[in-house]
């Protein structure tokens, strides 16, 4: 076979799952290149074609399945699960995982954490089934513009629906229907008992021996690790290439030295490499690996007669045809971009494979992170070979110390793990971070393909300077390019909204926030605020990482409750409160460690200009910041006027009309969720507005927006939109073009 074969006939299928399967049109230029690539320049016409259409058919099956389970009824349901307790997770007061329905298909699951399953989960190793009831529904879509999507994420492994349990009837332990299935039941039960007892070990060695030797990661680990990221080292703290490459190493010289027959030991090893992805909980980061250490035995032994290229481009094949979504999620693509960009290094330095590595993986890292630190070059520089020569025998020599109970020994590898923990988030806080938002598609693959050109062309000095401008049109973009947007972000039952109608001026009203019903302490560390990282995140996507002014309408948690966890990670300039407001001691409270730091909170009353686009209507006298307290803003950006209200009753919009002469409006966003107390027929005919904007929650228990509220709409003939409908919903405008709105999705029903 002809050498690259195996690898272009690997990338060509890749083209084909990414515009098959997930509609991305951008591969098709690369899918013509890669046929035409194959037909031209290797003989095997007839392997090629048969080859294409055989993954051509296999592809659509997949994606027949996934169509089918698309259709299958939702609702309320009774059944019986299978559930192996090392696929679940229990927080602090509920747990969620995998199971299996009776027919076969993988569902997300959820259950209170007082339940059998929980118990049994916890303490028991053996799958268990359960009778149950409960709702089936499907997995969410993303909300907000940039957030993690479930819906993708799990689609592309397969899994389409989740399950609600509500009742537990009866349960018991299930028996293994094959001989594969034994085995596969008995390395997940060993995987759970390992890692329960890991959980014993001291803190350092219990996060980092779970995450890199058993492919467990904690609920909390990436938030105490939170430098982990920003450095760029996110490839290292899961089981991936570098574990599989020790581990065949390791057993290649054990064999040696217990005699075992070369030949024997090649076969063996193969069966290792499975059961260690099975153990790892088949993990897609693993798949390329496994592959790899599999194609690597088979040349050792001659099976196959292949060099690395096309090693390669059989583990992408493999991995497509055992798991078709890999290329989908960010472990998969680092996976093979960066074993990619390896073929091609093997005879540079060690300093220039990583700089030339970060460098190629950096499109795709700003994708997902968007954002880059310098230092994270040096950090892979150094790091990488610290874990493998000193942190992974560090750990293995600790757990050996935890045996044979040697406390002296485990207290120096603990001591050990904390340093470089220590090191790590030292690093993470050196200032210079890049914020470039998230890159257009266009520019991921220019960037990609650029440092490959780089490679083989004599003028590398000129591609270096085009690569720098590259980048600096990148960062630059979203600062400097015209235009500006409105967001209702989708924060459920609650309210956020980002104005941003320059990238120096933005304005952020109400953090949102929900009432929280856990007996456990909420103010722990390690407890996630999701709706705060959604908003992070999406404020890091338009490259925003400072607020000019916060404005908090009223007290309410709805409108506030995030505003502690906000403040602790982004930069505010200055708080607005109602008059009255700042000295409440709830209010005070959140925002006790921002004002000990320097912020300032000021209260406002009606007239005030915030900035010379927003003016103050409400409220007109001192209050302490109830609804009919609230503050209420007019907006004018030129290119879009708004008016909102915050959850201001009738009475307060009346007294906005009575004291102002406000022109027409292009938004009025309805007061208090839509609620019936709010939206007056007088304050709307006085705005005139084309649009009505509601934040509210799906199904929320308020009936939101109320049908009084939806009839005057009708009769002022507004177009309104819901984010419990369309999830985040977006005005935009340009430098040439009016405002235009943009939202997620319409709701499935």
């Amino acid at each position: 076979m002809k050498s690259g074969y195996l690898l272009i006939l690997g990338m060509c299928l890749a083209c084909v799952n990414m515009i098959f399967l997930f509609r991305f049109w951008w591969a098709l230029p690369f899918l013509i290149w890669s046929i035409l690539l194959l037909y031209r320049k290797f003989n095997h016409y007839m392997f090629s074609t048969c080859i294409i259409i055989c993954i051509f058919g296999y592809f659509g099956y997949w994606q027949f399945n996934i169509d089918r389970l698309v259709k299958m009824p939702t609702g309320e349901i009774d059944t019986y699960i299978l559930i192996q307790p090392d696929d679940i997770h229990l927080n602090q007061d509920y747990g969620s995982g995998i199971a299996s329905l009776e027919n076969g298909e993988k569902i997300r699951i959820s259950f209170d954490k007082q339940g059998t399953i929980a118990k049994k989960c916890a303490q028991d190793a053996r799958p268990i089934f359960v009778q149950i009831s409960g709702v089936l529904d499907y997995i969410n879509e993303a909300r907000n513009e940039f957030s993690f999507n479930p819906y993708a994420y799990w689609r592309s492994r397969g899994i389409v629906h989740r399950l609600h349990i509500k009742k537990e009837y009866v349960w018991g332990y299930a028996k293994p229907r094959s001989f594969i299935e034994l085995i596969s039941w008995t390395i997940h039960s060993f995987h759970f008992e390992l890692v329960n007892w890991f959980e014993r070990l001291p803190k350092g060695m219990r996060d980092y021996g779970e995450t890199l030797l058993l492919g467990y990661t904690r609920s909390e680990f990436y938030i105490e690790n939170d430098g982990i990221q920003l450095l760029g080292l996110m490839h290292l703290f899961s089981i991936s290439g570098f574990q599989v490459t020790i581990f065949y190493q390791l057993w290649r010289r054990l064999s040696r030295q217990l005699f075992i027959q070369r030949e024997h030991s090649l076969v063996i090893v193969q069966f290792m490499l499975i059961v260690l992805w099975v153990f790892a909980g088949g993990v897609q980061s693993l798949i390329r690996p496994i592959f790899l250490g599999i194609s690597q035995a088979w040349r050792d032994l001659h099976w196959i007669v292949i060099d690395a290229k096309d090693a390669w481009g059989l583990a992408l094949i493999g991995g497509l045809i055992i798991e078709p979504g890999v290329l989908h999620n960010f472990g998969g693509q680092l996976s093979y971009l960066l074993t990619f960009g390896l073929l091609w290094l093997q005879d540079r330095p060690a300093w220039l494979q990583s700089i030339w590595l970060s460098t190629f993986i950096l499109p795709t890292l700003l994708w997902h992170t968007l954002s880059w630190h310098p230092i994270s070059l040096l950090a892979n520089l150094l790091i990488v070979p610290i874990f493998v020569w000193l942190i992974i025998p560090v750990i293995i020599f600790g757990i050996f110390a935890t045996i044979c109970h040697f406390a002296w020994l485990q207290d120096i590898c603990e001591w050990i793990i904390n340093l470089m923990q220590l090191c790590i988030k030292f690093g993470a806080k050196i200032p210079g971070e890049c914020l470039f938002g998230r890159p257009s598609i266009i520019f991921c693959i220019v960037l990609t393909i650029l440092p490959l050109i780089w490679l083989i062309t004599c003028k590398k000095r000129l591609l270096f300077l085009i690569l720098v401008c590259c980048y600096a049109i990148l960062w630059g973009m979203p600062r400097f390019f015209p235009g500006g947007f409105v967001a209702f972000f989708d924060v459920g039952q609650g309210d956020t909204t980002i104005l941003r109608p320059s990238h120096n001026q933005v304005t952020l009203i109400d953090v949102g926030g929900k009432i929280r019903f856990s007996k456990h302490d909420q103010t722990k560390k390690n407890t996630r605020n999701y709706q705060v990282e959604e908003l992070i995140h999406f404020l890091k996507g338009h490259a925003i990482n400072r607020i000019q002014q916060l404005i908090l309408t009223h007290k309410d948690i709805d409108h506030i409750g995030n505003v502690s966890d906000f403040l602790e990670q982004i930069d505010v300039t200055k708080i607005y409160v109602p008059a009255g407001m700042e000295h409440q001691p709830s209010f005070k409270k959140r925002v006790a460690k921002y004002v000990r730091s320097g912020g300032k909170v000021y209260p406002v009353l009606a007239g005030l200009h915030v900035t010379k686009d927003i003016q103050v209507c409400h409220p007109i006298i001192k209050g302490i910041g109830e609804n009919d307290d609230s503050i209420a803003v007019y907006i004018d950006f030129k290119k879009l006027k708004l008016m909102m209200t915050g959850d201001l009753s009738k009475k307060g919009e009346i007294d906005i009309i009575n004291n102002f002469y406000l022109p027409q409006v292009d938004i009025l966003k309805f007061g208090h969720h839509g609620s019936k107390t709010s939206t007056d027929e007088m304050f709307v005919k006085q705005l005139r507005p084309k649009i009505g904007i509601v934040s509210a929650g799906i199904n929320n228990r308020y009936g939101h927006p109320n049908k009084e509220t939806m009839m005057t709409a009708k009769n002022h003939h507004l177009k309104v939109y819901s984010t419990a409908k369309q999830g985040m919903i977006k005005a935009k405008w340009g430098l040439l073009n009016c405002y235009q709105i943009y939202y997620r999705h319409k709701l499935k029903h």
